[in-house]
Formats: structure tokens, C-alpha cells, sequence
């Protein structure tokens, strides 16, 4: 957890441990995000995904204290969820996945 939690705090660029709390609850809930979106962390080339969930969790983290405003996803992150979603469904069915 603690490589984990490194990495997305160099994404965020969040300096010190004082969020760490919050953070690791917001990526919890953005693994949760994918997971109800149909999406799971593939076993190799992770790389997209890990992408995706450093972007939704620097997302929920700079829009933490919105109250009844929905803001919306970064542009590029839809694009990366369709795509995580195809080649996790195209792994399903056994297809050949890059």
C-alpha cells in the first residue's frame, strides 16, 4: 500500500502526509468507481488502468469539498474507462489483449 499510495501522491504532486488519510479513502472509492463500471485491475499492463485511477482519485480529491455540484470527469478519463472496458472484455472472451 505504501507503493501505491506513493504513486498517486507523485501523480496528484501532494507533498507531506497529512492527507494520506483522505487520499487512500478516495482511491478506495475510485477502485470501487471501476469496479462498478465493470472494470478490474488487469493482471499485466496496468499501466491505463493505473492512469484512470490516479485521475479519478486526484478528481475526488480537488472536488472533495463539493457540495451538490456535480462536476465533471476530466476530459481524457472517459476515452481511458471505454478502453479499459473493451480489453477487459475482450480478455473475458479470450481474445488476444496487447
Amino acid at each position: 500500500m505504501d507503493d501505491e499510495l506513493a504513486a498517486v501522491k507523485a501523480y496528484m504532486r501532494v507533498d507531506g502526509d497529512d492527507d494520506d488519510a483522505v487520499i487512500l479513502a478516495l482511491l478506495a472509492a475510485a477502485k470501487v468507481y471501476l469496479v462498478n463500471a465493470g472494470i478490474r485491475r488487469p493482471e499485466t499492463g496496468d499501466d491505463l488502468y493505473n492512469l484512470a485511477l490516479w485521475s479519478l482519485t486526484l478528481h475526488y480529491y480537488d472536488h472533495r469539498d463539493a457540495v451538490g455540484d456535480e462536476a465533471s470527469f476530466p476530459t481524457g478519463l472517459r476515452p481511458i474507462l471505454t478502453q479499459l472496458k473493451l480489453v477487459g472484455a475482450a480478455r473475458r472472451e479470450g481474445a488476444a489483449a496487447p
